[in-house]
């Protein structure tokens, strides 16, 4: 531990420590365990695509997560900066500032689940928020256990995907929370393609049709003009599933995150699930609107 980092945690049972994040994942789990971080990366944009929980309106946007505004941040330097591999290129700038620690769940050599409690589990260390993260992590077991019942006997496949632009998604599969859902629910991924480091493929939308029988489930939101462009987007129209009217669409979540990710995308894939036990053998009349 650095001298600076263990005199800011000495100092903690006169004041909170005033952390900044550039990992949104690390913002969310800060949330979560009941610390409002100082500063955070690009707010605009975690807004749109993690959405949940919520940045207080007093949290300094600290600017790009790959290129903090260093100006800005030595104006009144955060008692500690989170943040993670992807986002290292400018550590050695920004520990002359502040104490710098990196906190990931990818960058690991454990499976994402067993990789998002240990890093939950350090960030409740560094702000004391142990029984916090218990509680969390308690809860989030609860809400995969009553997925795992709600599930049972799902039977259509599932691709889980997310624009990038009309032509391509990315389609998730092993290695992220997804699969970490899927491998505890009957729910069975139409994906078994090869995925990055990341859980995810990059694909051309017209390969959504090899399982012709899959449902897609599109995690919002669209990048700009996507929504507007797939209304005349031919491959898209005539794919099986959206011919069929098996397309679900669920609120932003970050497939990359931690446990409120995690929850959030657990309880809108049961929603998905149950609702295509009772749909999918329905005709395309009765069930969701071939458009987004």
């Amino acid at each position: 531990m650095s001298t600076a980092l263990a005199d800011a945690q000495a100092d903690a049972d006169s004041k909170p420590l005033r952390i900044a994040a550039a990992n949104w994942t690390v913002v969310e789990t800060l949330i979560a365990l009941g610390v409002e971080p100082y500063a955070v990366s690009d707010i605009p944009n975690y807004n749109a695509w993690v959405k949940a929980p919520a940045v207080s309106g007093s949290t300094l946007d600290m600017g790009l997560r790959n290129e903090p505004n260093l100006e800005l941040l030595a104006q009144d330097p955060p008692d500690l900066l989170m943040t993670s591999a992807l986002f290292s290129r400018d550590n050695a700038r920004l520990e002359r500032l502040m104490p710098v620690r990196m906190i990931d769940n990818f960058y690991t050599d454990r499976p994402y689940y067993e990789a998002t409690l240990a890093m939950t589990r350090e960030i409740a260390r560094l702000t004391d928020r142990r029984p916090q993260a218990e509680a969390l992590i308690d809860e989030t077991d609860a809400i995969l256990e009553r997925a795992t019942q709600a599930l049972q006997g799902t039977k259509t496949p599932l691709y889980l995907v997310q624009f990038s632009d009309a032509q391509h998604v990315r389609v998730f599969g092993q290695g992220n929370m997804v699969g970490t859902l899927f491998s505890r629910t009957d729910l069975t991924n139409a994906w078994t393609g090869p995925t990055n480091a990341w859980g995810y493929a990059s694909i051309p939308i017209e390969r959504l049709a090899e399982r012709p029988e899959a449902r897609i489930v599109v995690i919002k939101p669209y990048p700009r003009g996507v929504k507007e462009a797939l209304r005349d987007n031919q491959i898209w129209q005539h794919l099986p599933a959206v011919r069929a009217g098996r397309v679900s669409f669920i609120d932003p979540i970050w497939p990359y995150g931690g446990l409120i990710s995690l929850q959030r995308l657990t309880r809108s894939l049961v929603d998905v699930g149950t609702q295509a036990l009772t749909t999918d053998a329905a005709p395309a009349s009765s069930v969701e609107g071939q458009a987004p």
